[in-house]
């Protein structure tokens, strides 16, 4: 299948996302695109004052890694089910503020000229406005917001209302609104649903001076959430009054401006959650913090967060010369990702971020297999709080493994946010047990990228070993098979295909995961006798159970097929009735909404990369040769009906010199929101999408592989760019590689001196001494 297209719906602008539409067609599009995070706290990009009621919005302020959990009903249940849906909670809305003249209200619907943007340079959510009254009174209106990636539980607005040709009186009210909802489409189980009436119970109110207070206890659960605004003004209010509303909250200004005149509102809002604690002991503490925001005031906020994003973009930034679009779409998610992370090792990135309800807000293994693709290698401390998160949720994997009848080891939820399993159909979810060897690729490509050895020893070891013997206990030496290992009744990364036996993609995975855990425990054992000793003993881990190990991964049994001369998806896949994409009308993708699920299972027909997956993964492990088989067999029969395959097929096609078709891929993730090419970027960003852009860039076209700590490159230029460029952060060094027309220019920004691979051939990188080398046009060998 070719990749789809569309025309773009936003001008081009390297560092900057902006709209001056006026109708009300992209509203729910617009709001997610121009969502801002921090890791903690999202909010999307709803206007201040909310939408004119005929449009269709979706308010929306979150906080990563806060849930609230309620039963999942089956028509019918089984043993082992998923008993529970952890769902991300809509917090109360801070942004809320509604000025008035002669009561009119103030906001687009009236607007003779409205212009907002993202600004990828500083995080922040802009706005300019001209509005004028029924009687012509002319307002011009110009906000700033931010999600401070210095201080995570604040949002910060400021508002400057200048009264244009007029003097008189202007109204405030702002609110601190916990009576918001959404309902989206209940037959896209890609859309959630979110209602704060059904998590939250009100603790306390609070209206006081310049204070809006409200705290909740979520219900069913032992959250609890206090939301604190505060304000500041350049000038004093004429009047105020006070509402104290339990669902919002809010207080009236009344203020006076003489013509020309400016007045600046800053609104300040602080969450903050604790999963067990004492209420009136967080508003306390909530007060200091707010005492020393407001002393440090808006310019002194502004400037250290934007500091933190500066700091970002000189390990991250990727350069396009040549097409302007592109090169939007690429800072615009590579922003996204790094607002969206979480960043306390408590918390992970959600599918959509934290920009929508979609997929009720959960992990899947989108985090380890693209999105730490990204931060190991730029953000190598970002990456490490993502696999904290995983760490400090293992118990919770073994007890789901013991739920699966497995006496020992643990098995990671498919989705999740607390740590359990919130998959309620089995054959997508709890069957993709490749979710363990995923963690376990993230683990071992972060030592690779990042050489922190301490993580291993006191995270990643555990983490590897519980994971690693679940293979022993599902799979088996099949003696009707020459005693390979083999593993039944699982679902690969192909959604389209599910419980087979001897997916080729999980026993690969399988086998890469157990030789790394055998690498480890023999490295533990060897210069950290003590800590290894140590984690036998607690885990009772015996030498003949790593043995077994390596057995398994030696004799693992790996699905080919002689007469074709590719790897076969799975035991039955090849014997299947292929899908009839000719009779299939366009409107009848993605598949998964116009088929029931066994159809689809019954067909040669594929979601997303499987096979192909593995063999980009796995790099060395197969032949360029086996790569061109497999991709010229499963692309044809490949819909790409998720975010998560045309990167993959991008980089595989770059690897094997086809870089015609690799392109076309590339660009069809590259501005997948923007252009809102899968049709639903309203219920938020596709952040494994975003990361597999940056793959497509530095993996695909840089030709980036990080092997034995060590890091490869065989780039290619695109023929439709001048150059591109981008930057690592790896091994402890900062560098920037830049592709042009005939060269490639190498060069280490920061950190000792460091020996990489072009083409194979080693290249010795100096501190500020760049190095230039030939541009060769051959695929990666």
């Amino acid at each position: 299948m070719q990749p789809k297209g569309s025309s773009p719906l936003f001008a081009a602008d390297a560092w900057q996302l902006a709209s001056e539409q006026h109708d009300n067609s992209n509203t729910l599009l617009e709001e997610t695109l121009f969502a801002l995070a921090n890791g903690y706290l999202g909010t999307r990009g709803t206007l201040e004052e909310g939408s004119p009621e005929e449009d269709v919005s979706c308010e929306g302020t979150y906080l990563n890694g806060v849930y609230h959990s309620e039963p999942i009903t089956y028509g019918e249940v089984a043993y082992g089910y998923a008993s529970h849906n952890q769902k991300m909670l809509q917090v109360p809305n801070g942004k809320a503020m509604q000025f008035s003249l002669e009561g009119e209200r103030i906001g687009s619907h009236h607007a003779s000229s409205s212009r907002r943007w993202l600004n990828f340079k500083d995080a922040t959510f802009n706005r300019d406005m001209r509005w004028q009254s029924q009687s012509g009174k002319q307002i011009t209106l110009t906000s700033r917001r931010f999600a401070s990636l210095a201080t995570p539980n604040l949002l910060a607005l400021r508002t400057y209302i200048t009264a244009d040709n007029f003097s008189g009186r202007i109204m405030l009210n702002s609110a601190l609104d916990a009576d918001y909802g959404f309902s989206a489409d209940k037959t896209d189980p890609r859309a959630g649903q979110l209602n704060m009436a059904d998590s939250l119970n009100l603790h306390r109110v609070a209206v006081e001076e310049n204070q809006l207070l409200l705290q909740h206890q979520v219900k069913d659960s032992t959250f609890v959430i206090s939301t604190l605004v505060d304000h500041h003004f350049s000038q004093s209010p004429v009047s105020v009054s006070f509402e104290r509303s339990e669902k919002c909250p809010a207080l009236t200004y009344e203020f006076e401006l003489k013509q020309g005149e400016t007045l600046i509102v800053e609104k300040y809002v602080l969450y903050h959650h604790r999963r067990q604690g004492d209420l009136a002991d967080m508003a306390v503490q909530q007060q200091q913090t707010m005492q020393d925001i407001l002393g440090q005031g808006w310019q002194s906020l502004l400037d250290v967060h934007h500091s933190k994003v500066s700091d970002f973009w000189q390990s991250s930034d990727v350069e396009i010369e040549g097409d302007a679009p592109l090169q939007q779409g690429i800072r615009f998610n590579l922003l996204h990702l790094f607002m969206s992370a979480g960043k306390d090792g408590h918390s992970n990135m959600g599918a959509k971020g934290l920009t929508g309800h979609g997929y009720d807000g959960h992990y899947f293994w989108d985090t380890e297999i693209y999105i730490l693709s990204f931060l190991s290698a730029t953000n190598p401390d970002i990456a490490r709080k993502c696999l904290e998160y995983r760490y400090h949720t293992l118990d919770g994997a073994r007890k789901r493994a013991r739920e699966m009848s497995h006496k020992k080891g643990a098995l990671y939820p498919w989705r999740t946010i607390g740590g359990d399993e919130c998959s309620a159909f089995f054959p997508a979810g709890t069957a993709q047990y490749h979710i363990n060897a995923a963690i376990a690729h993230a683990i071992r490509h972060y030592y690779q990228a990042s050489g922190d050895w301490a993580f291993i020893r006191d995270f990643g070891a555990e983490m590897l070993f519980e994971t690693a013997r679940l293979w022993l206990d599902l799979g088996h030496f099949n003696p009707r098979n020459g005693g390979a290992f083999c593993i039944d009744g699982v679902t690969g990364p192909d959604e389209y295909t599910a419980i087979v036996n001897n997916n080729f993609y999980t026993n690969a995975m399988a086998r890469s995961h157990l030789r790394f855990a055998v690498d480890v425990a023999d490295k533990l054992k060897n210069q950290v006798p003590v800590v290894f000793d140590r984690l036998c003993k607690q885990l009772n881990l015996q030498a003949e159970e790593i043995n077994d190990w390596q057995q398994a991964a030696e004799k693992m049994y790996l699905p080919y097929d002689d007469d074709l001369g590719i790897n076969k998806q799975d035991d039955s896949f090849l014997d299947k009735k292929p899908w009839d994409f000719a009779s299939t009308p366009a409107q009848h993708y993605p598949l998964l909404l116009h088929y029931h699920p066994l159809v689809i299972y019954r067909h040669q027909v594929l979601k997303q990369a499987d096979v192909i997956l593995a063999m980009y993964l796995l790099d060395e492990a197969f032949s360029k040769d086996l790569k061109k088989r497999n991709l010229a067999y499963y692309e044809p029969l490949t819909t790409h009906d998720s975010t998560l395959s045309s990167c993959i097929h991008s980089i595989e096609f770059a690897e094997i010199g086809e870089y015609a078709r690799a392109y076309e891929f590339f660009k069809d993730t590259v501005r997948m929101d923007i252009d809102n090419r899968h049709g639903n970027t309203e219920y938020g960003i596709h952040t494994a999408c975003m990361a597999g852009s940056w793959m497509g860039i530095v993996n695909g076209f840089g030709g980036l592989r990080i092997r034995h700590q060590q890091l490869h490159f065989a780039p290619h230029l695109p023929a439709h760019w001048t150059a591109f460029s981008f930057h690592l952060h790896c091994l402890g060094r900062r560098l920037k590689v830049r592709v042009e027309n005939k060269q490639v220019r190498y060069e280490l920004l920061q950190g000792e001196p460091l020996r990489i691979f072009h083409h194979r051939h080693p290249v010795m990188l100096q501190p500020q001494q760049p190095v230039s080398v030939e541009l060769k046009t051959e695929a990666l060998l």
